[in-house]
């Protein structure tokens, strides 16, 4: 016969952080990752998660710090570099941010969301042409990808290409529809008035 425990049970922090991350509880997810964090601060993943939720929360600058321990812990982990990339890109640096997008991309050649993220920095800098190219690419790559669809849509919107936004809005309602559920009423008014 076993004798019975008398210590709780330890915590799954790594659960229930993802979990509260995943329902935007990020004050508790936040506490779970910073104790799994005493446990192992080498953990580019926990610095990772924890770079996501300050980046939610408009903290860009700590985001940009734990991206950065997380990359000094693993420099080939793509997706710390993307996500660098993005806090770089919304906190105005686009030179840094797209320096990021093309290191993940010469890890991992065949990252659309890196594609994707460095075409919104060309266009923004004016490099249309280049934008548009890594968005074709990008489909090629994954033809499914909602985001690289409503791109390549709103750059043939803009340029008078109607047959061809129609074309991409579609595919973004298709592939891009729960995962950009917020562009999902914008982009049917838009058809709408392109049908028109």
């Amino acid at each position: 016969m076993v004798a019975a425990s008398t210590e709780p049970p330890v915590p799954n922090h790594f659960g229930l952080a993802l979990y509260n991350q995943r329902i935007g509880n990020y004050g508790e997810a936040l506490t779970h990752y910073r104790a799994l964090l005493t446990l192992n601060d080498r953990s580019a993943e926990l610095h990772n998660n924890v770079g996501l939720i300050s980046q939610e929360q408009g903290n860009f600058d700590e985001a940009i710090t734990e991206y950065r321990k997380a990359i000094e812990i693993d420099p080939k982990y793509v997706r710390a570099h993307n996500n660098l990339g993005v806090a770089l890109m919304r906190s105005n640096r686009p030179g840094d941010a797209a320096a990021e997008f093309r290191l993940a991309l010469s890890l991992d050649g065949r990252n659309v969301e890196s594609m994707v993220n460095l075409a919104l920095v060309q266009k923004a800098g004016g490099r249309s042409a280049e934008a548009r190219d890594l968005l074709r690419r990008a489909i090629t790559i994954d033809p499914r990808n909602g985001g690289s669809h409503y791109n390549l849509a709103v750059f043939a919107d803009e340029s008078g290409d109607r047959a061809s936004a129609v074309e991409h809005y579609r595919a973004f309602l298709k592939y891009g529809s729960l995962s950009h559920a917020e562009l999902v009423a914008p982009v049917r008014a838009r058809l709408a008035a392109l049908a028109g």
